[in-house]
């Protein structure tokens, strides 16, 4: 274990090359940590801040390593980093409006680089990783800093970002404050290792132990890392051996689970004291410095008071920041809820409409593609539009993917652009968040759609909310993508149809087309918007047949449906491969008579409100269909919406045509299962003989 300073503050090691100003600031940076630790615990008792993670203990740690890092490289925290916040220099009252739970509205990430607090254990990794991997690819010589502590060594991001950032050499330096607990689970029974260092060489870099009392050595060791990140040789897991004082947070009591003879011998460790002592040794007398830190640990209560004197945000600021524009359905529900209680509040000014892309589809010299096809098509196209455009992915490089849709890119664009990722879904869209927050416009594709369970996390805690929780301070221009659906007589979890999870998730939007002339434009309006989008494509349709598609970039509007057939019957509302199933139903009962209107979604989230309800009002009846699970679905929402504001409008009762509530089987009985038009043509008779 690397030490310079012992306990007692005696030189035991060759110091690093500092000035005397620089050493008195790693002291003072590690007082002010622990002044507003203690502050900050006192004033969530009165009841002035929420619930609190104090990291006494662990200040040399923070300073140490924070300090090694130049002013353009950047830190991901975990939530305890106080006193490596101060070395970032984000002021007092960011740190105690954030535990005053109030927006961040005054957190630029961009301006002190460094980045939100986050709550999900370890799911920060891979976004440092992914960032540190958009810097070098944009020339820049940065390196990402991210903290963890010793329990988040057992999440699959850990081990995500860790392989991720090996194999891709990305600079990145880990720093693991390993404080022995996590809230009451003892080191030796979260791992088997000796020593959290030692995983590392599984990983292909470095692991490095230092003493995480001794501000010198992690000054040293963390500048080690960062030169030899910034020389291109890759990350490196550095292993603070340090200690925490006090609780997990003010709602935890360690008096539970920790002896207080064990906290007792570590404050014989203490770093502040370790430091004041071998300053003392050199001629600094730290006594000196008492009234300047006494003045900057003064204005914590200063900066409490003003954010305390501030009037509350406009209560619209709870439906700002969810989306570039406020979607046209947030902005209802906003107003509805006004309306309904009286309120006084501000109300949203004229409704943001989606502003990207136009409809119909430009003239022009066509080609006739399939679905496929066009979505290549348009992948080529944006990697042209937009240099920092990046495709990522289990084998979409050399194989162009399973389904073959990026075949061809690799070649053109090279491996730097076009990556073949490791076989990790949390790790393939954690790593295209912080590409993202990087400056990068990366397109992810999770290779079936059941394979996206793992990558839940970071597609709901990350890629859905950094907008909304950095007040529009974070955009991430980022698509995930993925076959979806059943129809091709898959393998089990080859042919789920998962999109009601993330229809349900604010901040994305959700785009499933059924054509090829609308994969094209929808799928170049995806890359496009400052918004976060899943994209899904019904693997049932990619070859199904080929169309006249214009070959020139162009865009289609998110947030509208289109109008497949028109007829004044009956409505059918439905999306991605179940338009053709609804027209070929459509087909039958034109047959008897009977003219449906098919509505083709195309956006599930937001869907076209507009254009449905217009439907209802002229035929009187609505059958929907989808293909996932009848419970919660978008035809639910539909249904619920259509009841809610055109009741009056109906003939007869809503009809919703879905999938059952069970897993979708096996290819041997894939049959049993799928929404034939027969079904939904019998839906249709219902509504009309009733």
């Amino acid at each position: 274990m690397l030490q310079i300073l012992d306990p007692m503050g005696n030189l035991v090691g060759d110091p690093p090359e500092l000035s005397d100003d620089e050493l008195v600031n790693l002291y003072r940076f590690m007082v002010l940590g622990r002044r507003f630790d203690r502050r900050a615990m006192r004033l969530q008792r009165q009841g002035r801040l929420g619930t609190f993670p104090p990291g006494e203990g662990q200040e040399a740690a923070q300073v140490g390593s924070a300090y090694a890092l130049g002013e353009e490289d950047w830190v991901y925290p975990s939530y305890r980093e106080h006193a490596a916040q101060l070395v970032r220099g984000v002021p007092w009252s960011v740190m105690l409006s954030y535990y005053r739970g109030l927006p961040n509205r005054d957190w630029d990430v961009h301006r002190y680089r460094m980045n939100i607090h986050t709550i999900p254990i370890a799911t920060q990794l891979p976004h440092a990783v992914g960032h540190s991997y958009a810097a070098r690819l944009a020339g820049k010589n940065q390196v990402m800093l991210v903290y963890f502590g010793d329990g988040a060594t057992s999440e699959s991001d850990f081990h995500s970002a860790m392989n991720f950032a090996g194999v891709w050499k990305a600079p990145t330096v880990f720093m693991c404050s390993n404080n022995g607990w996590a809230i009451s689970m003892p080191a030796h029974r979260q791992t088997a290792a000796a020593h959290l260092a030692d995983k590392a060489i599984g990983y292909g870099m470095p692991g490095v132990r230092v003493d995480g009392m001794d501000v010198l050595a992690v000054y040293q060791a963390s500048m080690a890392a960062v030169e030899r990140a910034r020389r291109g040789e890759g990350p490196t897991f550095l292993e603070a051996i340090t200690y925490r004082y006090g609780p997990h947070a003010t709602a935890d009591d360690p008096g539970l689970y920790r002896d207080d003879r064990e906290v007792a011998a570590w404050r014989q460790k203490d770093p502040i004291d370790r430091m004041a002592r071998y300053l003392k040794s050199i001629g600094i007398e730290v006594g000196d410095l008492e009234e300047q830190i006494d003045k900057e640990a003064a204005e914590i209560d200063e900066a409490l008071t003003e954010i305390e004197g501030r009037p509350p945000p406009p209560r619209e600021e709870v439906v700002r920041h969810v989306y570039a524009q406020v979607p046209d359905a947030l902005s209802r529900q906003y107003s509805t809820a006004l309306r309904r209680e009286s309120s006084p509040a501000s109300r949203l000014g004229t409704e943001e409409k989606w502003g990207i892309g136009h409809d119909p589809a430009p003239a022009g010299p066509t080609a006739r593609w399939n679905m496929a096809e066009a979505i290549n098509a348009t992948l080529l196209d944006a990697m042209d539009r937009w240099p920092e455009a990046v495709i990522l992915g289990e084998d979409v490089g050399s194989t162009g993917g399973v389904f073959r849709i990026t075949a061809g890119l690799l070649d053109r664009f090279g491996a730097d652009r076009v990556i073949d990722t490791p076989l990790c879904e949390t790790g393939i869209v954690g790593t295209a968040v912080g590409m993202a927050i990087g400056g990068a416009r990366p397109v992810a594709e999770i290779q079936f759609d059941g394979f996206v369970y793992p990558a839940f996390d970071q597609i709901v805690s990350h890629m859905a909310r950094f907008r909304f929780r950095t007040r529009s301070n974070v955009s991430l221009p980022m698509v995930v993508r993925w076959p979806n659906g059943g129809g091709i007589a898959p393998h089990e979890f080859h042919g789920d149809s998962p999109e009601a999870y993330f229809v349900h998730t604010p901040g994305l939007v959700v785009i499933v087309p059924s054509t090829a002339v609308d994969a094209k434009g929808l799928l170049a309006a995806a890359i496009e918007s400052p918004d976060p989008v899943i994209y899904l494509e019904p693997k049932v349709l990619y070859r199904a047949g080929r169309e006249e598609v214009p070959k020139d970039y162009y865009t289609l509007p998110i947030g509208r449906a289109r109008i497949r057939r028109s007829g004044g019957d009956a409505t059918l509302v439905t999306y991605g491969g179940m338009v053709r199933v609804a027209l070929s139903a459509a087909d039958r009962l034109a047959e008897e008579g009977v003219e449906c209107e098919v509505i083709d979604l195309r956006t599930l989230k937001p869907w076209d409100r507009d254009t449905v309800l217009e439907s209802v009002a002229k035929t009187g009846r609505l059958v929907l269909v989808q293909e996932p699970p009848r419970t919660a679905g978008v035809a639910a929402e539909i249904a619920a919406t259509v009841a809610e504001e055109a009741l009056y409008d109906l003939e007869a009762p809503i009809v919703r045509v879905a999938g059952f509530d069970a897993p979708w089987p096996q290819f041997g009985v894939e049959e049993q299962a799928i929404i034939t038009p027969a079904r939904v043509a019998a839906a249709v008779r219902e509504t009309r003989s009733g």
